[in-house]
């Protein structure tokens, strides 16, 4: 069926689920967030079914939630400094600096140098900021502040 978000269930009420895990209609009937009486409806026999399945899985069997990126002590730094890097470039090329590089991008180049894998170091955007965006990660690239002006400089 397609309804509306949060008709058949809220959003709540699908977090305790998840972190409950009820394995029969009581246990589903005494969660806090579940409308009285929504136990014994066929969504519940299904959503029951469902978190009965995933419990019967083997730990090998479930699927690998993928790791965030946690950047390397150290790369907040140069993080900031390529933000000043997107801002001025931004500003020189009239463009929102959001569509040359997202804050990922800029945390993974900071991290990564030339290994980074994002939109930032491919096609237009790389010949615009990426280059110069690894130039500075390399140390070729130095930022100054020049006549009450901030300028770029090859090192």
């Amino acid at each position: 069926r397609d309804v509306p978000r949060g008709r058949v269930l809220k959003d709540d009420a699908i977090y305790e689920v998840a972190q409950q895990a009820p394995r029969d209609a009581a246990a589903l009937g005494k969660l806090r967030t579940t409308p009285k009486g929504w136990e014994r409806s066929a969504t519940a026999t299904a959503l029951l079914g469902a978190v009965n399945s995933a419990l019967a899985l083997p730990r090998e069997e479930m699927p690998k939630l993928p790791k965030s990126f946690q950047p390397p002590e150290g790369s907040n730094a140069a993080a900031e400094l390529l933000k000043v890097l997107l801002r001025i470039v931004a500003e020189k090329e009239g463009v929102a600096s959001k569509v040359l590089a997202s804050s990922d991008d800029i945390d993974r180049i900071a991290a990564e140098g030339e290994d980074a894998d994002v939109p930032a170091l491919q096609g237009w955007r790389r010949a615009v900021f990426g280059e110069a965006a690894l130039k500075l990660v390399r140390g070729e690239l130095a930022i100054k502040f020049d006549k009450r002006k901030i300028a770029l400089f090859d090192l």
